[in-house]
């Protein structure tokens, strides 16, 4: 500040005002470290995009092809560890926006509304028969309405079809990428088999319950060795429902796997079709859940958070001014001019300028990231109106 000036006039130069505007203030440093993290963060985003969901570089042999100094013997262990340089790209990059859920909790509460709800269609089916009555027949339904919407929301939705929807990897095979999609496509498989299996037996449990209240018994020469079954020994199903256990509730399970589709019962079908368009709806509901890229949506979720908190950090920022023209005015002694108060807010505006930029997509991060021209990127951006239009 120049303090000859202020002692001898009492006022203060436009470069003085500028100086105490300019002074560190626990909201400027709130927006420093906002933008650290910020920063860091979509880093850490287009890093994730550009890989695209694995950590591998291109083979080694193309690598080792496209570097200039391609007849260095040392190449391959100059080249097999580097590390990705920003504007450089595998060609496998993420390039789409996430499609995560703002409120995770939100999917969350459509699974539990949709365990009350299968729960109680189930109970009454189960409580006419149950010993226990209406509350036995509500903790069965309860139980494998848990069962059929747990197993069809996290394996064969989550799991499965959110990682089968990943693109192969076809340059490198083992890749992480490619061992995703083979885990969703084993989740599915078995996921999918277990959501029959408890529907089925669910159905059979009804069934025979309604045979028993008839005072009904299955066919005793029913087959077993006919398709759609489950992978069960034929001459195992024959002895367990020739056994007494094959005329009891005991036996669902059995029934559900060697002859699942022998329901003679409406409530039984009406039972079986419910479970599995809840099944369904779950499955849907699960593959929503996150990004197919595993990472990638927490990544994105990481930077919208920086972004959220810088932006408030700037907010604050920018309600200090009162605080920073109350300061200037006790030093000048004297209300300021308008001139002084816009040279406080130029100076303000000058100093986030650089923050801001980090609340959006620069062209130059566009470009390098989908490896396209500046001139294709400019034709996505929206033209500013000029005063003549």
């Amino acid at each position: 500040m120049n303090d000859h000036a202020q002692g001898a006039s009492g006022a203060l130069t436009d470069q003085d005002i500028v100086d105490l505007t300019r002074r560190p203030s626990d909201a400027f440093n709130e927006v420093v470290l906002q933008a650290d993290y910020t920063t860091r963060a979509a880093l850490s985003f287009y890093r994730f995009r550009q890989l695209g969901g694995d950590y591998h570089l291109p083979s080694k042999r193309k690598r080792i092809k496209e570097t200039p100094d391609a007849n260095d013997p040392e190449a391959p262990q100059k080249y097999h560890h580097r590390k990705l340089k920003l504007g450089e790209s595998t060609g496998r990059g993420v390039h789409y926006i996430s499609s995560h859920p703002k409120v995770p909790l939100f999917q969350m509460s459509i699974i539990a509304l949709m365990i009350i709800f299968e729960s109680a269609a189930n109970a009454y089916f189960f409580a006419k028969q149950s010993e226990f009555g209406l509350a036995g027949g509500i903790f069965q339904a309860a139980a494998v309405s848990l069962a059929n919407v747990a197993t069809s929301f996290f394996i064969v939705g989550y799991w499965g079809m959110r990682h089968i929807s990943m693109p192969l990897d076809l340059e490198n095979i083992f890749s992480r990428r490619n061992l995703y999609v083979l885990m969703g496509l084993i989740a599915i498989i078995v996921g999918l088999s277990l959501v029959f299996l408890v529907n089925l037996s669910a159905a059979h449990y009804r069934n025979i319950l309604d045979m028993q209240a008839l005072g009904q018994e299955l066919p005793a020469d029913l087959p077993t060795k006919v398709l759609p079954h489950f992978i069960v020994d034929p001459a195992v199903c024959e002895k367990i429902l020739s056994s007494p256990l094959g005329e009891t509730i005991g036996s669902a399970a059995t029934n559900a796997m060697c002859r699942p589709f022998a329901l003679h019962s409406l409530d039984a079908m009406v039972l079986f079709a419910l479970g599995l368009a809840i099944a369904a709806f779950a499955a849907f509901e699960g593959r929503r859940l996150d990004s197919p890229f595993p990472g990638f949506s927490d990544s994105a979720r990481g930077l919208e958070r920086a972004r959220a908190e810088l932006r408030d950090a700037l907010y604050m920022f920018e309600d200090s001014y009162e605080d920073i023209k109350e300061e200037v005015v006790e030093v000048k002694g004297s209300d300021l001019t308008p001139k002084e108060k816009m040279l406080i807010h130029r100076t303000m505006s000058d100093m986030v300028a650089p923050y801001i930029k980090l609340l959006r997509t620069t062209d130059d991060g566009l470009s390098d990231e989908f490896g396209l021209d500046h001139e294709i990127v400019d034709q996505f951006r929206v033209k500013p109106k000029t005063d003549g239009q």
